[in-house]
């Protein structure tokens, strides 16, 4: 009789064990499928809130080293700038899509008015005069924030390269500013760039003002704010960086050094003590925050190794992916509790399988027997046990594929229950030009358990590999029959 048929009979003829080997493969493949399932699970989350975040990076001072300089070295120190020189050297690298480099700075008002959240409550009160308005500076004529959908443009057009290297006055605003104050592109308005000193006694003192008219040549809208935000206390940190946003205002970086360079030159001429330190320091306004877009989120780790020899003493590239380790909690404790739990149970598997797999084959010594001393060859006998067993093992694991992923979905569930907790300032990740809202429970909200094509693919080869090791083992016992003694 054929092996193959001999091993299918093998299975339908002896029930009893046929089933007590399925439920043991069942309960291992459950393990293994549940541990599979939360690996991949907590893999693609990480992919996926990676690419939210985007893939850009930038370049800011390393205040971790700074902090561990002691106090003579920190009397010693001398930071230096990073230029534009290094600014474009940086982002003519291949791992650099585009980039950009801003400056900025905040002026008030008289001719229009801020905006401000209704949700936010009272007003916020300022003591001073009042700045409510960013001039961000850009040298990125298409706009950065707009190609990496932090806003969109509405109404309108971007800058010209000649607006930006002539330093045009010119700007785009936001929609809900615009609508405050019935503004629409092709209107100018005016902005105060007043610069005050303060007295002995601790007075304000208007030392120098001029008028900065600007024409909006576009309005865009921001669209990373969440719009699901619930009725919690801390969502009024969300709030006032939508209010900063909405008064933002897009200009050429000429226009910003402009009113800078004003502004020093004020303060320079009404304290000369200032004005000396100044130039005996050789200070520079023109401090440049450069924003560099890579190519994908994976290019983070080699544009990080390739950068650090170029900067000054001090400074550290810092990347938007860099920021999913500070939320990652719960998923971090998965992935973790998943790898434990599959390497137990591919040992436990290995095991315990392999045991009944022997002992069943003591059982069936004579049977063996048999068919040895009947010429059959040790090849076709040890094919019949592995048919036997991976048949009765495909079914169990099969089963177990959808009953682990369950199981998997009831534990990531209590566990990240466990973890959960209201979003606090801590959980919100502030890097510069790089900010963002999103939080711990964006990373949870993206987890989710599912059977799809590499999950089913990664279950069946380990779990299929580890029964055929299993088995493997004691199948030696096959070889080593010696039919003569079995059947004496």
């Amino acid at each position: 009789m054929n092996f193959i048929k001999r091993g299918f009979l093998g299975i339908t003829r002896k029930k009893g064990k046929s089933l007590i080997l399925l439920a043991v493969i069942f309960i291992l493949g459950n393990l293994i499928s549940g541990a599979v399932s939360i690996q991949q699970s907590t893999d693609n989350v990480e992919s996926t809130i990676k690419e939210k975040l985007g893939s850009s990076a930038t370049v800011e001072l390393d205040y971790e080293a700074i902090d561990e300089l002691s106090e003579a070295e920190l009397m010693d120190l001398e930071i230096q700038d990073v230029d534009i020189d290094l600014i474009k050297q940086i982002g003519g690298l291949s791992y650099v899509k585009y980039y950009d480099y801003s400056m900025p700075t905040y002026l008030g008002s008289e001719n229009i008015e801020s905006y401000q959240d209704e949700e936010m409550g009272e007003e916020v009160i300022t003591h001073g005069p009042s700045m409510d308005f960013m001039l961000k500076g850009i040298n990125y004529a298409p706009v950065l924030d707009f190609k990496e959908e932090k806003g969109k443009l509405v109404d309108g057009r971007v800058f010209t390269e000649e607006e930006i290297d002539e330093g045009d006055s010119v700007t785009i605003i936001s929609k809900k500013l615009a609508e405050k104050n019935n503004l629409h592109v092709g209107d100018t308005f005016t902005l105060d760039s007043a610069v005050y000193d303060f007295d002995e006694n601790g007075e304000e003192d208007l030392i120098g003002s001029r008028d900065v008219v600007l024409e909006i040549i576009g309005i865009f809208e921001p669209s990373s704010i969440k719009e699901d935000q619930d009725e919690n206390p801390e969502n009024g940190m969300m709030d006032m960086m939508d209010s900063e946003y909405q008064n933002t205002m897009y200009v050429p970086n000429e226009v910003v050094i402009a009113e800078e360079n004003y502004q020093m030159e004020q303060l320079m001429q009404a304290d000369e003590a200032f004005a000396a330190m100044l130039e005996e320091e050789e200070v520079t306004f023109e401090n440049y925050t450069p924003i560099f877009v890579l190519n994908n989120p994976e290019d983070s780790e080699a544009f990080e190794e390739e950068v650090a020899p170029l900067l000054p003493e001090l400074y550290t590239v810092v990347s938007a992916t860099d920021q999913y380790d500070s939320i990652s909690g719960p998923i971090d404790s998965m992935s973790k509790l998943a790898k434990y739990v599959l390497i137990a149970s591919v040992i436990a598997t290995v095991l315990i399988t392999g045991l009944v797999v022997l002992l069943f084959l003591r059982d069936r010594k004579h049977e063996l027997g048999i068919y040895l001393s009947l010429g059959e060859k040790r090849a076709r006998v040890v094919g019949q046990i592995l048919i036997e067993v991976m048949v009765i093992a495909f079914i169990g694991l099969t089963i177990s594929l959808f009953s682990g992923k369950i199981l998997a979905e009831q534990v990531s569930d209590t566990m990240m229950k466990a973890d959960d907790h209201e979003p606090s300032f801590e959980d919100m990740m502030f890097v510069g030009e790089m900010q963002t809202n999103m939080t711990t429970d964006d990373v949870i909200d993206s987890y989710e358990v599912n059977l799809n094509a590499s999950y089913i693919i990664g279950f069946y080869v380990i779990s299929l590999l580890t029964i055929l090791i299993s088995t493997a083992i004691p199948l030696v016992y096959i070889v080593r029959l010696n039919p003569k003694k079995i059947l004496m």
